[in-house]
């Protein structure tokens, strides 16, 4: 079961996400969602859209961080520490959440990107 007292303690915080598990991120709320095998383009549409309907949208979630392999996710390590991909910055009180399958799930995130992430299970 998530923390959303915790997850909404990140509005707001740059540099941060948090880690959820997969099932879990249908209870949030106004969110946008891509899957972390996405193609830079798919990333690239969502963020327009991300940008253009910023209002209301309080979640960027990012599905299955740990079916992807280390090396693959740097991407999603420059979004969460600069909250921006190729020019498009998500709005200030967005809250990045990845999604894991399970608590043994989280080694599999890459070191880098883990030590930006606050777990809410």
């Amino acid at each position: 079961m998530i923390n959303k007292e915790l997850i909404e303690l990140q509005k707001g915080c740059g540099a941060t996400c948090v880690v959820i598990p997969n099932e879990d991120y249908k209870e949030l709320d106004s969110k946008n969602i891509v899957n972390a095998d996405s193609d830079d383009s798919e990333l690239l549409t969502i963020f327009k859209e991300i940008i253009f309907n910023k209002e209301g949208i309080d979640y960027f979630i990012i599905t299955e961080i740990d079916k992807l392999k280390e090396n693959l996710q740097d991407k999603y390590y420059q979004i969460v520490k600069d909250r921006e991909f190729n020019g498009y910055k998500l709005p200030e009180n967005m809250i990045i959440v990845l999604t894991v399958e399970d608590r043994e799930s989280l080694k599999k995130i890459s070191q880098e990107l883990y030590h930006f992430c606050v777990v809410a299970f």
